[in-house]
């Protein structure tokens, strides 16, 4: 789609902006595609092929996606050996990089292969876009790994590292800036996602949702971490509108954390009090007298999780074992600054954590975790 200005006499024919996206499958890539479509973005969709279901995975991309003419998609694997080179890469102003396996457990090897070398060959990819305004990566609040106090946006030194995950995003963070100094590149840090907007509805749960279900069926007697520690969650929307605004307000090579500050969060402990304090309204819940979780130490954790683990796969060891390796994060006290994301988003607001808590709570509640229509 070709946009034409009218100045006096003169007619400019002014390309559309372009952008290619990795992860559109993924709930921040489809939300950000999405919102880039409706503000006049041709897209191009990096797919993953694991030819099954290819075709089906692009027609529902369409489906959820609308306006079919602003849709282009490249199959692509970021485990393939195979460099990016696609004709259809040509005009991109836009690159949005959001693929990676997310998960707290994920095993090094793969946590490599993706996040890292994978990320290596979409920065390749930008080396030849001569039209490119804006790399955005999208990386984790995690970067900083085990470190206390401030938490800054720049770039993090080497340290501890609670999980592969957060490792493996240091690290790509770290291959782009030592070695793709040329290009436009911003890096975007994201808090946890813990529901779609402030309403608390939730369609993608992890390893939070999991920990409070665990909670509610009695299964979680005993929860790592510090009652002081802040948790820095966000909603997917917050997310989703602080890419697609910062893709276009390019700044260089700066890093952002979008998250919301320590005073606008809520800490271990309040998450605690009012999960259960919810969860009481539930009269089954009041039914089997469970007990709130005891915080305890790292070691203390580790031991039951590691005796659940030895009863084979059960819902509690699954549990377990999606929340013990980002424990080490519940004992460290960080204040993760969001100055330059303030200073530079139109409309920054944070919603009252205590308020998002509860209608996350009660919308699990509602639906038990997904298995109930509302």
């Amino acid at each position: 789609m070709v946009k034409i200005q009218i100045l006096g006499p003169l007619l400019i024919f002014l390309m559309p902006k372009r952008a290619l996206i990795t992860g559109i499958t993924g709930y921040v890539g489809l939300g950000v595609a999405k919102q880039l479509i409706n503000e006049g973005f041709e897209v191009i969709g990096l797919v993953r092929n694991n030819n099954k279901d290819f075709k089906e995975r692009i027609e529902k991309l369409r489906m959820d996606l609308g306006k079919t003419e602003m849709l282009k998609f490249i199959c692509f694997d970021l485990e393939d050996n195979q460099p990016l080179n696609n004709k259809s890469f040509d005009g991109i102003t836009h690159i949005i990089h959001s693929a990676a396996v997310t998960r707290f457990n994920v095993e090094q090897k793969l946590a490599n292969v993706i996040n890292v070398e994978g990320s290596r060959k979409v920065f390749e990819l930008a080396r030849s876009c001569p039209d490119l305004e804006c790399l955005s990566y999208i990386s984790t609040i995690y970067t900083c790994g085990l470190a206390e106090g401030d938490i800054l946006e720049t770039h993090h030194q080497s340290q501890a590292f609670a999980n592969h995950y957060e490792n493996s995003k240091f690290d790509a963070e770290t291959l782009l800036q030592s070695e793709y100094g040329e290009l436009p590149w911003q890096i975007l840090r994201v808090a946890t996602i813990i529901a779609d907007n402030e309403q608390g509805i939730v369609t993608q749960q992890n390893a939070f949702h999991n920990t409070l279900k665990l909670f509610f069926y009695g299964l979680l007697s005993l929860a790592p971490g510090e009652k002081n520690a802040p948790l820095y969650f966000v909603t997917g929307q917050f997310v989703i509108d602080a890419i697609t605004e910062l893709s276009q307000k390019y700044n260089t090579q700066s890093i952002y954390h979008i998250c919301h500050s320590q005073n606008e969060t809520s800490t271990l402990g309040e998450l605690l009090d009012l999960a259960y304090d919810r969860f009481n309204e539930e009269e089954d819940f009041r039914a089997r007298n469970i007990l709130k979780p005891i915080l305890c130490d790292s070691e203390s954790f580790n031991l039951l999780a590691g005796e659940t683990e030895k009863m084979g796969a059960t819902v509690m060891s699954q549990g377990l074992g999606s929340i013990s390796p980002f424990a080490k994060q519940l004992f460290t006290i960080k204040d993760i600054k969001n100055d330059k994301l303030r200073d530079i988003l139109k409309n920054y607001s944070a919603p009252d954590p205590k308020k998002l808590l509860n209608s996350v709570c009660s919308h699990l509640l509602e639906t038990r975790w997904g298995k109930r229509a509302t």
